[in-house]
């Protein structure tokens, strides 16, 4: 885990597969430095000053009918948007180019400046199938 682009604090928990904190950093926005805890089965990434403690332990429900919803958080740290499943989520610099792209087929309404776009975000699309589940 690491910080790039991320522009609040965090708490970057680690869990180990017993569902027990292991460890607890604290992310620094915008920092690339590489966090990683061994043996670590699980990450949640937290508001800073979350209070999770090494030793806490979580309760994962085994219920399939569990809604788990993934919060978009703006820089400012509220809530931009829940993600409830299925959706994707593409990095900071594939939306900037997609927007670009965007921009430029609707300006100029060319066939080819189309193409492109598409073309570009099924190679977005392809990359993330190809990622591990917890990368997407």
């Amino acid at each position: 885990m690491w910080m790039r682009d991320t522009k609040i604090p965090l708490d970057i928990i680690y869990i180990n597969e017993d569902q027990e904190v292991i460890d607890v950093k604290q992310g620094k926005p915008e920092d690339d430095t590489l966090l990683s805890v061994e043996d670590t089965m699980y990450v949640v990434e937290l508001n800073a000053n979350s209070g999770i403690k090494v030793g806490d332990e979580l309760e994962f429900s085994d219920e399939d009918d569990t809604k788990y919803v993934m919060k978009v958080l703006a820089p400012d740290g509220s809530t931009q948007m829940n993600l409830e499943g299925g959706e994707r989520i593409i990095s900071r610099r594939e939306t900037k180019v997609l927007i670009r792209k965007a921009f430029k087929a609707k300006e100029s309404q060319n066939e080819r400046d189309f193409k492109s776009l598409g073309r570009y975000l099924f190679k977005v699309f392809k990359k993330q199938d190809n990622r591990p589940a917890e990368y997407v």
